[in-house]
């Protein structure tokens, strides 16, 4: 197996050699990368990649993308297409196409060509390695037809990236012990919605009900103690191995704007229960108790009032709004006892603020800035 050492430390030839595979047909990448050497992580020789394509002139990178093959094209049906390319379009299945499929395809794939002057590129195992399937595809490749020439050479750029990266991943073991399983129950709660049509969920809803039980059974199954609090918040407590420790609080809210994203919030909440059920599975307690919540409400969506969550836990929760009114009349007073909760109780929920080291909130990037500078993370 290559490690990330031997990559460090053999000479620019074999260096080149050894990631043969990962641009395709594109060798000047890692030769400019050789000179930059070493590599403290796998992460930072990832980034010295893309910042070579970044940093390389337009007719480069037209050929770059030009290397790649059309999905289920010519030669792919030939047999002529590397290990690699062979081996992601078969998890997806396009070595299956139905002939009306091929034909599609062939169609999409010519418009595509005529359209923009370079090859449709997509990571077609799909964001969990698993694959992405043919309908997916098909579609995917249908909305991006619409875009412009700009905003399409960079989506493009964007998915030889991601292939390099599945295939660098691969070629030096590199194991995600979080992602597969956060997106997987991201997917499962985008399925609990108050609309047929997208994901809306909005506070004390029956599907926001449902999603609070989700987190919280999600929670106890990692191995925490969890509970849902009289204003709707999901509260998971992963207990120190000192009674007398702190606690961490890290979390976000679980509720939605209309037609939301799956990770807006959520992403804060799943990680972290992730994360524990890792420890768990490890046997392993941390110095300080740590408690995941899902925040019942941000978004202001039903009622109009936002933070209802957070400002129970900090002891600004005002009164006044319980007698807040939905579109249909019914004010949040009647919908939380509705839900099973007693408005009475949420002045109790408040923490003292001497009992805790303070709060984390992991959040997915809502603006341009981490994808135009090929950064992972973010810390503000």
């Amino acid at each position: 197996m290559t490690t990330l050492s031997d990559l460090n430390t053999v000479d620019t030839g074999a260096f080149v050699e050894a990631l043969r595979g990962i641009y395709e047909h594109s060798p000047w990448i890692s030769e400019r990368a050789a000179s930059l050497r070493p590599f403290a992580s796998v992460a930072a020789l990832k980034q010295a990649l893309q910042a070579v394509v970044t940093q390389a002139g337009e007719n480069e990178q037209l050929s770059l993308l030009r290397a790649h093959p059309e999905l289920a094209g010519k030669a792919a049906i030939a047999g002529e297409l590397t290990a690699e390319s062979t081996g992601e379009q078969a998890a997806s299945g396009l070595n299956l196409c139905s002939a009306e499929e091929y034909a599609l395809l062939h169609a999409l794939n010519a418009q595509y060509n005529e359209k923009f002057g370079f090859p449709f590129i997509l990571a077609v195992k799909g964001p969990t390695g698993r694959g992405l399937t043919r309908t997916a595809i098909i579609a995917t490749f249908t909305r991006r037809l619409g875009n412009t020439r700009v905003d399409e050479l960079h989506e493009c750029l964007r998915q030889v990236h991601r292939i390099a990266e599945i295939r660098l991943n691969d070629l030096l073991d590199v194991q995600h012990l979080f992602g597969s399983q956060v997106m997987d129950w991201a997917e499962t709660l985008g399925t609990i919605s108050d609309s047929p049509e997208n994901l809306t969920c909005a506070y004390m809803t029956p599907a926001h009900q449902r999603t609070a039980s989700q987190l919280r059974d999600w929670m106890r199954e990692a191995g925490m103690d969890a509970q849902i609090d009289a204003v709707g918040n999901v509260v998971g407590r992963y207990a120190a191995g000192q009674p007398d420790a702190k606690t961490l609080i890290t979390g976000s809210h679980y509720d939605t704007v209309r037609n939301g994203g799956k990770y807006d919030g959520r992403l804060g909440i799943l990680l972290p229960i992730a994360l524990v059920r890792h420890l768990n599975e490890r046997g392993e307690r941390l110095p300080f108790h740590l408690e995941v919540i899902g925040f019942a409400e941000e978004e202001g969506v039903r009622f109009r009032s936002t933070f209802l969550g957070s400002s129970a836990i900090t002891g600004r929760f005002d009164p006044v709004l319980l007698d807040q009114q939905d579109s249909e009349g019914v004010s949040m007073r009647t919908a939380l006892a509705a839900a099973g909760h007693d408005p009475a109780d949420i002045k109790a929920i408040a923490r003292d603020p001497a009992s805790l080291l303070g709060f984390v909130e992991v959040h997915i990037e809502q603006g341009p800035v981490l994808l135009e500078r090929g950064l992972p993370v973010g810390v503000v």
